[in-house]
């Protein structure tokens, strides 16, 4: 009896992709946006590292026989195929939104200093 037959025990089949509950909102207090950003950043660098280590993952034919061979084959596009909830696809996706919230933390730090500066620099004009 063969993985693909329905034997082994197996789990029940996973859904087809992840799913959202829609877009999530995040909300830092200017002052802690450095320490935001360096938390994103070492968890974007330690996600980017997994992504490299599970690329080059192999997956071997553990007994050489048949069942092993197909139980590899089945593991490999579980664990890093194009599936969308292959291990891979979601550490990928994870390493986007990492990504994204990077760039949107140093947007906000970028508008919140310029805007602070201004304001600075009128303080000291009229007052």
């Amino acid at each position: 009896m063969f993985v693909t037959d329905g034997g082994g025990g197996a789990a029940p089949a996973v859904p087809a992709g992840p799913t959202y509950t829609g877009t999530q909102r995040l909300r830092i207090e200017p002052s802690a946006i450095p320490q935001a950003l360096a938390a994103f950043r070492d968890a974007h660098d330690r996600v980017n590292a997994k992504v490299r280590e599970l690329a080059g993952l192999p997956v071997e034919e553990w007994a050489g026989d048949p069942v092993s061979g197909e139980t590899a084959t089945t593991f490999g596009e579980r664990t890093n195929g194009g599936g969308a909830d292959s291990a891979y696809q979601c550490l990928v996706g994870y390493q986007e939104q990492l990504a994204n919230a990077i760039e949107s933390l140093e947007l906000s730090q970028q508008q919140y200093l310029a805007t602070e500066g201004t304001n600075t620099a009128r303080w000291g004009k009229y007052n």
